[in-house]
C-alpha cells in the first residue's frame, strides 16, 4: 500500500512547477525510513486484540492485573517508546481524549457515592475502556514511516480470517430458515454479544473498502482487502444486529459520496443493489419485518429500549450536572432492570452530567474534524486520504451505532478505531514533514543545454 505525494520543485524566477504524482512519498531521508524500528510488541497485541476466546479460553490471568491487556500493552508501551516515534500536534483530539479520560476518573469517584453494591469491578472496567483509547498514542509512536504505517494496516487484516472461521463454525451449529434469538452469534467476541461483535465488523468493512477504494495498490493489497472485506461483511450479516446493517450501509454510502472519484461507482453500486437482495437469507429479511416502533407493536428488545432511556431521563434529571457516577446505570439503586442505557450518548449523559456529556461530544467532534482535514489536506490516491476518507465514513457508523447500543467502550471492539485514528493523525503530519522538506531543500534546476555554433557564425 502506497500513497502519492506532489513533488514541487522551484526554479529560477521563483516559479513552481508541478511534477507528476508518484506512487510512493518521497522520503527526506530513505536510509532512516529503511532501518526504521518495527514495534513488533505492538503487531502481536494488536492481532490478538479482538481474539477475546483466545484471551480467556487459552491465555491465564495470574491475578493482579497480570492478564493480557495489562500485559500485552505494557509491552507494547516498551516497544513504542523504542521505536522513538513522536505524536502529532496539530488537531485537539489528544487535548479533548485527556479530558475525556480525567473526566472519567472524576465520574468514577461520584459514582462511589451514589452506589455501593458489587463497584469493585468498576475501576478495572474504566481502566480495559482507557488502554484501548491509549492505541491512538501508541500507534502514532510506532508508526514512523509508511512502512511501519502499511505494517500495522497489515496486521490489523490478519485476525480475519479466523474470526471469520470461528463466526462460520458458530452459525452452522444454529443456522435455521427462519429468524430466532438464538441465530445470534458473538464470534470471538465471548465476553460480549452479537451487537458489539458486529460494530467491530462495521468499522473494519468500512476502513478496508475506503483503501480499497481511494489507494493505488499493488495487486496482493487489493486482494488482502477484499478477502478482509468478505469476512467481515459475513459477520455483520450473521450478527443479526439490525443497527449493524444500517451502520455499515451508512458508512459505505459515505466513503463513496464523499470521494473524489465517485462518480466511478455509479454503475457498480446499482448493479450491487440489483443482486444484493438475492443473496440475503430469510431470516436477515424476517429480522427487519419485526423492527417497528409503533407502541403496542413493538418487539420486546425495542421496548425495553424505551424503558431504559426514560429511566436514564429521570436519573439525569435528578442529577443533571455531574450524573450519578461512572458505571452506576446498571444499578438497582437506579435502575431496578440492572441493564445498560442501550444507547451511549444516553449513558454518557445520566452517568457523567451535562460536564462529562459535553466533554465526550466535544471529543467525538474534534475526531471527525481532524480526519476531516486529513482526507481534505491530503493528494487523491494517497493512504492519507484513504484514512481519513474511512475514518469519516466508519465515524458516522460509530455514532449511528452507540444510539442503540455502547459501541465505544469495550477494547476488543473499538481498539481498532483507535489506532487507525493514530495513523491517520501521523498520515497528515508525514505528508506536511515532506512537504516542508521539499519546500526547505528543493531539487537544482535543470541544466541548460548548449547548442554548438555554425561554423559561418563563428567566423563571422
Amino acid at each position: 500500500m502506497s500513497a502519492r505525494l506532489p513533488e514541487y520543485r522551484t526554479y529560477a524566477g521563483n516559479t513552481r512547477v508541478s511534477a507528476p504524482l508518484r506512487m510512493e512519498p518521497q522520503v527526506p531521508n530513505a536510509d532512516a525510513a529503511a532501518n526504521s524500528r518495527q514495534n513488533w510488541l505492538l503487531y502481536l497485541f494488536l492481532f490478538l486484540l479482538p481474539l477475546q476466546n483466545l484471551q480467556t479460553g487459552y491465555m491465564p490471568n495470574l491475578g493482579g492485573g497480570f492478564n493480557f491487556l495489562n500485559i500485552g500493552f505494557g509491552l507494547a508501551l516498551l516497544g513504542a517508546w523504542r521505536c522513538g516515534g513522536n505524536v502529532a500536534r496539530w488537531s485537539s483530539v489528544q487535548t479533548w481524549v485527556f479530558a475525556y479520560v480525567a473526566y472519567s476518573f472524576a465520574s468514577l469517584a461520584i459514582g462511589y457515592g451514589n452506589v455501593h453494591s458489587e463497584t469493585e469491578d468498576h475501576f478495572g472496567v474504566l481502566k480495559d475502556s482507557i488502554l484501548a483509547i491509549m492505541l491512538m498514542f501508541l500507534a502514532q509512536m510506532s508508526a514512523t514511516d509508511w512502512r511501519t504505517m502499511r505494517r500495522i494496516i497489515l496486521v490489523t487484516l490478519l485476525p480475519l480470517p479466523y474470526i471469520l472461521r470461528v463466526t462460520w463454525n458458530q452459525h452452522a451449529s444454529v443456522s435455521s430458515w427462519h429468524y430466532s434469538d438464538s441465530l445470534r452469534i458473538s464470534g470471538t467476541f465471548s465476553l460480549l454479544g452479537a451487537n458489539e461483535m458486529a460494530a467491530f465488523c462495521v468499522t473494519m468493512a468500512v476502513l478496508m473498502f475506503a483503501l480499497l477504494l481511494a489507494t493505488r495498490l499493488s495487486a496482493a493489497w487489493r486482494v488482502a482487502l477484499l478477502l478482509g472485506i468478505a469476512c467481515v461483511t459475513i459477520g455483520v450479516m450473521w450478527s443479526y444486529s439490525r443497527t449493524a446493517y444500517i451502520a455499515l450501509l451508512l458508512g459505505v454510502v459515505s466513503v463513496v459520496l464523499l470521494w473524489r472519484g465517485r462518480w466511478k461507482m455509479v454503475l457498480p453500486l446499482f448493479a450491487a443493489a440489483l443482486i444484493a437482495p438475492n443473496f440475503i437469507p430469510a431470516s436477515v429479511i424476517e429480522r427487519f419485518d419485526s423492527t417497528t416502533i409503533e407502541e403496542g407493536k413493538r418487539d420486546e428488545s425495542t421496548q425495553m429500549r424505551f424503558e431504559f432511556w426514560q429511566i436514564a431521563w429521570d436519573n439525569f434529571t435528578e442529577h443533571p450536572f455531574v450524573g450519578s457516577g461512572y458505571h452506576t446505570f446498571h444499578h438497582d439503586e437506579i435502575n431496578p432492570h440492572k441493564m445498560d442505557t442501550h444507547n451511549f450518548f444516553m449513558r454518557e449523559l445520566t452517568e457523567k452530567g451535562l460536564i462529562g456529556f459535553f466533554i465526550t461530544i466535544a471529543m467525538l467532534l474534534s475526531i471527525l474534524k481532524a480526519c476531516w482535514r486529513t482526507m481534505t489536506a491530503a493528494p487523491a490516491g494517497s493512504l492519507a486520504y484513504a484514512l481519513g476518507l474511512g475514518m469519516v465514513g466508519a465515524w458516522l457508523a460509530l455514532m449511528l451505532g452507540n444510539c442503540f447500543g455502547d459501541r465505544f467502550t469495550y477494547y476488543p471492539m473499538i481498539g481498532y478505531f483507535w489506532v487507525y485514528l493514530g495513523l491517520t493523525l501521523k498520515a497528515r503530519e508525514l505528508i506536511d514533514a515532506e512537504r516542508d522538506a521539499i519546500v526547505a531543500d528543493p531539487a537544482p534546476p535543470p541544466p541548460v543545454r548548449q547548442y554548438a555554433q555554425p561554423r559561418s557564425a563563428a567566423s563571422g
